[in-house]
């Protein structure tokens, strides 16, 4: 931002808190609960007000309603006693806020503030993010490509939405047995409990955007990126590898035989547990692939799926035939790979599943909501972010919005989302696109 920018503790509540609502500077302020950051911003506001900022010219936004109606009775409180102060109390609270002892001219426009607040148009906007993107889209609403006379959801209605969605599309891949969604159904139920399903759906519409920006280029091309991101090969699947993986025509099968004699031969329970499980996985054939799993038990911990065990053998085998620790290690090393490659396919065969049903369920969502003009919470962020960046509107719509402010106050900051922090962005860009076009200091 424009200006100096300080990063203050709170740890100095007079000199430390006093820089924090300096008016003339863009500010971030961290510390603990309890130290008093509201009441900063607070002051910050009252700063501002005395330095004849017009209310409607300052925006602040919020984490809760609860927060917002907190700080606007404090400001409310502030500037109703201010107006019936004698001149000594009304100077002790300006001097922490000014720096200095005020005037008879600054004490009465203090009382008169109040009045002023009450007067503006609009008042000073202290909302959450969602009331704030609400009313932008109420006041933009064909920019913004909204119906004007749409209606907000509650968290409830939008949950009975989803979870009505969510049926739609389960009753359609129950009954398209031969669909792309049927498939993806199968898929999933291999992976996810019931109950995870419909947290992980939930969760999907949650981040519905990003979701949708990552099927920008149609499902085959997210599917296309997966696969290069885990290195699955075109057509592969997790059978596949293993099939491969059992047909393998490297792999010494005359010296793994040797070495599971070597080690039922041996003295050692461990050895010959493992021999035996080698043994049996070389004579199962064509069942080679259903025994797969129980193989890889002789050579990683945690029935085969943990990582690699220090000894595969007992030290006096090693002594006695260094020949079969070899073979079994160059083998455990192929397996490993074979472990990372089914995963990854796995990993690609869950995910695509996933995607496409929680596609198909925010879509059914899209069109329920588009029927009845209806918005949820998430719909205000990303429709008022995706009107402040639309081509050829997006500047105008700044333009009308640059002109009613000047300064952007935060609550909560760290709680504030990605995509709620990017319609700040916009905003503060613009404040200083034009900086020194006005005379005012915009922070």
């Amino acid at each position: 931002m424009s200006g100096s920018a300080l990063d203050l503790p709170l740890f100095d509540p007079g000199r430390q808190q006093r820089a924090a609502y300096e008016r003339g500077v863009s500010v971030w302020v961290e510390a603990s609960a309890g130290s008093g950051k509201t009441t900063v911003l607070t002051r910050r506001v009252l700063s501002l007000l005395l330095a004849n900022t017009p209310p409607s010219r300052i925006l602040c936004l919020t984490f809760t309603k609860a927060a917002a109606a907190e700080m606007a009775n404090r400001i409310n409180e502030t500037l109703s006693r201010w107006a019936t102060s004698s001149d000594g109390a009304l100077a002790q609270e300006l001097v922490p806020l000014t720096g200095e002892a005020p005037d008879a001219e600054l004490l009465d426009y203090a009382r008169q503030l109040f009045a002023r607040v009450l007067d503006a148009p609009g008042g000073i906007t202290i909302a959450t993010i969602h009331a704030f993107c609400q009313s932008l889209l109420r006041r933009f609403p064909l920019e913004a490509g909204v119906a004007p006379h749409f209606e907000l959801m509650d968290d409830r209605s939008s949950a009975e939405a989803l979870t009505a969605a969510r049926e739609t599309v389960l009753a359609r891949a129950r009954e398209e047995r031969s669909s792309a969604l049927a498939a993806a159904l199968a898929e999933a139920v291999q992976h996810v409990h019931e109950e995870k399903f419909s947290e992980i759906l939930g969760a999907l519409a949650q981040e519905r955007a990003r979701l949708f920006q990552a099927l920008g280029r149609g499902f085959d091309g997210f599917a296309t990126e997966l696969r290069r991101l885990l290195g699955v090969g075109a057509g592969e699947t997790p059978m596949g590898v293993l099939a491969e993986a059992c047909a393998d025509p490297t792999r010494d099968e005359a010296a793994l035989r040797a070495a599971a004699t070597a080690m039922l031969a041996s003295k050692g329970k461990r050895n010959k547990e493992r021999g035996k499980i080698i043994a049996d996985w070389l004579a199962a054939g064509d069942a080679r692939i259903v025994e797969f799993d129980n193989y890889l038990r002789a050579f990683f911990s945690d029935g085969g799926d943990g990582p690699r065990y220090v000894d595969l053998i007992t030290a006096a085998l090693k002594r006695e035939q260094p020949e079969v620790l070899a073979c079994l290690e160059a083998e455990a090393e192929r397996l490993q790979a074979i472990r990372q490659r089914r995963c990854a396919a796995e990993i690609y065969a869950a995910t695509a599943a996933i995607a496409r049903l929680g596609a198909a369920m925010i879509e059914e969502y899209e069109r329920h909501k588009a029927s009845r003009a209806l918005l949820d919470y998430d719909d205000l962020v990303l429709k008022t972010r995706d009107l402040l960046q639309r081509p050829g509107i997006a500047p105008w719509v700044l333009y009308k919005l640059d002109g009613g402010l000047d300064h952007i106050l935060v609550d909560e900051a760290q709680d504030t989302n990605p995509e709620q922090w990017e319609i700040v962005q916009l905003i503060a860009e613009e404040f200083f696109a034009g900086e020194g076009a006005r005379e005012a200091r915009r922070t």
